[in-house]
């Protein structure tokens, strides 16, 4: 009787902690995940992805948006995060021209300025891209939806507001 308790007991404690694994991420695919990618197969990677679809969600039943309206407003969404990954390539160059003026004994005003123009490239690309994005979301949404975003972004957020470490 003692045994068949401690196998029932080992059972249990096997499945507690396959379930707690479980609940923390691990699927049992590894590093690379199920297709061998890793996590940065996902568009927006992994908590941070699921967060940000369940706040979509919850903005899309919010404003009543209809299925093509969602479809329209999450191509603009991967849009613009497809731009503004590519604007990072370009502030990233700018770390070496920042080293390079920085390397001698007296600061490189030339290296030092391409590295400042690096970044105003890159920051008017960002910026071009967040308003071509708006302009999209702007479109797609008629005179109701976009009197109750304005109203959401004027309150300063929704049910995600009051959560998290930064309250």
């Amino acid at each position: 009787m003692t045994a068949l308790a401690i196998v029932i007991f080992v059972l249990g404690m096997m499945a507690l902690r396959r379930a707690h694994r479980w609940h923390h991420g691990y699927h049992g695919y590894g590093w690379g995940g199920p297709f061998g990618q890793g996590c940065r197969s996902h568009r927006w990677g992994g908590r941070r992805r699921h967060r940000a679809w369940m706040m979509l969600h919850w903005l899309f039943s919010r404003i009543d948006a209809s299925p093509a309206q969602e479809r329209a407003i999450i191509a603009e969404l991967e849009k613009l995060q497809d731009r503004l990954h590519a604007t990072r390539a370009g502030v990233h160059e700018a770390r070496g021209d920042l080293a390079a003026a920085l390397r001698g004994p007296v600061l490189d005003d030339a290296a030092l300025g391409a590295a400042l123009g690096r970044v105003d490239t890159a920051t008017g690309a960002a910026r071009s891209a967040v308003i071509d994005a708006l302009r999209g979301v702007h479109g797609v949404l008629d005179d109701r939806q976009r009197g109750q975003l304005a109203d959401l972004l004027d309150r300063g957020g929704g049910w995600w507001r009051g959560f998290g470490p930064y309250r």
